[in-house]
């Protein structure tokens, strides 16, 4: 079979996997335009063709012909006839012909998470730091119910919801990543639980939405946000399901073959690079990072090479977006929140790293042309807590729909921002970011009685925290709040899946 790593982007029988300095120009062959469906359906038909089915030739034109193999190959597995390619069938071929797979690892998309999960039941404090919900965050129950239909403003789901309609999509997120946590540390219980709630989707045609797909369109912008903020936990929860349950492939096939259709239909990248004025590239904004995230995971979960690497350059835009300072001026244009949505973009960010590190391509080590890194980038974040008005002000203050003043930094998205550091002190150990990490005081401002009686900050989370000088180190440890190293946008709780340490990092 032809070896579709990327064909032509480095040249003849080079792999990928060994490419990392020269993966920039990778990214410029990826991103380019090419036949998506013709490239899937030729692998399709080289698949079944060394299984001894007859697709016709292997040309990448889908018809009656290869539609007929295809649906022989699946009644062999006891799996519904299709009409075209679908999740189930990918999953199935890419295990049932070993060569010529276009991932080197499909199935996988964190790092061993059948080793890890064996790892954190012979680790009882990392499991007891990273992946026991603490917090008492909301996770996965019996009564929790599909979103059936849903809009920018307006919400139904398949039967009475336990929770109301406001910020659902992220309610939903949450709670499959610390289902999902649960069950990679050993909760069988959670396991049966997630797995029930995963299947009710596809049963209820979930996610389904009147918005119409149209080029450039904020409105479809932002109902992609939030189903893509589904999606992307919900396709991790598969994959630890999978690892975990073993389900048979007649009750994984419908999960998948939903799965694809809705991360093909939420994909969408509002590209207004061409229009006047944008000097910030909106293609590395945080909508962005998150419409590739799900397509990404479920191509290294599937083996699917077209849609893993959508993510790679969005990965590019952030980076090269990234000032001088180690800043990302999409994030820090956003007023009062300006460091919140610099961690929620750090936080995409190492999820793509990772998820791309789970098929051999280490983005971590790409050498981009002016020095940009994430290094870089959680400097600046970490120099913007301890003096917001020295790093942080200048920027901020376009203010771009963000509540308050952007005179100082509102406390109340803290939360997501650090979903990003186990990940980071794992991969990283040594690098001074940590050293600097435990000794940053935050700017004083921030817990002052100007800053609580705007509502800022909460009184109480001020006085929880511990008297000035207020350490970041201390708002990450305080356990009485939702101040936690987790963000339900990565798809995964990190510090469980990833660490390796006992303390916070």
């Amino acid at each position: 079979m032809v070896n579709r790593r990327c064909r032509g982007c480095i040249g003849k029988g080079v792999s990928l996997r060994k490419f990392t300095l020269f993966l920039v120009a990778f990214y410029f062959c990826v991103s380019g335009v090419h036949a998506q469906s013709n490239e899937t359906v030729a692998y399709v038909q080289e698949a079944l063709q060394e299984l001894g089915y007859d697709p016709g030739t292997a040309d990448g034109s889908w018809g009656r012909r290869t539609r007929k193999a295809l649906n022989e190959y699946r009644a062999a597995l006891n799996l519904p006839e299709m009409e075209d390619v679908t999740g189930s069938s990918l999953y199935s071929l890419h295990r049932s012909v070993a060569a010529g797979q276009t991932l080197p690892h499909p199935g996988r998309v964190l790092e061993g998470l059948g080793e890890r999960a064996t790892y954190l039941q012979q680790r009882g404090l990392v499991r007891e730091r990273h992946c026991n919900n603490r917090l008492n965050l909301r996770s996965i129950g019996a009564n929790w119910t599909p979103v059936t239909r849903f809009s920018e403003t307006d919400v139904s789901f398949a039967a009475p919801s336990p929770f109301g309609a406001e910020n659902w999509s992220w309610t939903i997120a949450e709670g499959l990543s610390v289902a999902s946590a649960s069950c990679m540390a050993g909760d069988t219980a959670q396991c049966d639980v997630l797995w029930s709630y995963l299947k009710k989707w596809p049963r209820a045609n979930g996610l389904s939405t009147a918005a119409k797909k149209v080029e450039n369109s904020e409105k479809f912008n932002r109902t992609a946000y939030l189903a893509n903020t589904v999606l992307q936990p919900m396709v991790l929860a598969t994959a630890v399901v999978v690892e975990t349950q073993n389900p048979p492939l007649e009750e994984l096939a419908p999960l998948l073959d939903w799965l694809y259709g809705r991360v093909n239909q939420y994909y969408f990248i509002s590209d207004k690079n061409t229009l006047v004025g944008d000097t910030d590239n909106t293609l590395a904004r945080h909508e962005a990072l998150a419409a590739v995230l799900p397509s990404m995971t479920l191509g290294a979960f599937i083996g699917d090479i077209e849609l893993f690497e959508r993510g790679f350059p969005q990965f590019e835009a952030a980076l090269l977006s990234q000032r001088p300072d180690g800043s990302f001026p999409t994030a820090t244009k956003r007023g009062s929140l300006a460091l919140h949505y610099s961690g929620l973009q750090l936080s995409y960010l190492f999820a793509i790293a990772e998820i791309a590190k789970s098929q051999d391509f280490d983005l971590y080590e790409v050498k981009w042309p002016k020095g940009q890194d994430l290094h870089r980038a959680i400097t600046y974040m970490l120099r913007g807590w301890s003096n917001w008005g020295k790093h942080v002000l200048k920027y901020a203050n376009e203010n771009d729909d963000a509540p308050m003043t952007p005179s100082s930094a509102a406390i109340e998205k803290f939360t997501y921002g650090f979903g990003w550091l186990p990940v980071y002190a794992r991969r990283f150990e040594n690098h001074p970011n940590l050293s600097l990490m435990n000794g940053v005081s935050i700017d004083p401002v921030v817990c002052s009685p100007a800053h609580i009686a705007e509502g800022r900050v909460d009184r109480a989370w001020c006085a929880q925290a511990g008297p000035p000088p207020l350490t970041l180190r201390a708002m990450l440890l305080d356990n009485t709040s939702k101040v936690a190293v987790f963000n339900p946008a990565m798809g995964f709780k990190s510090g469980c899946f990833l660490s390796t340490a006992e303390d916070l990092f």
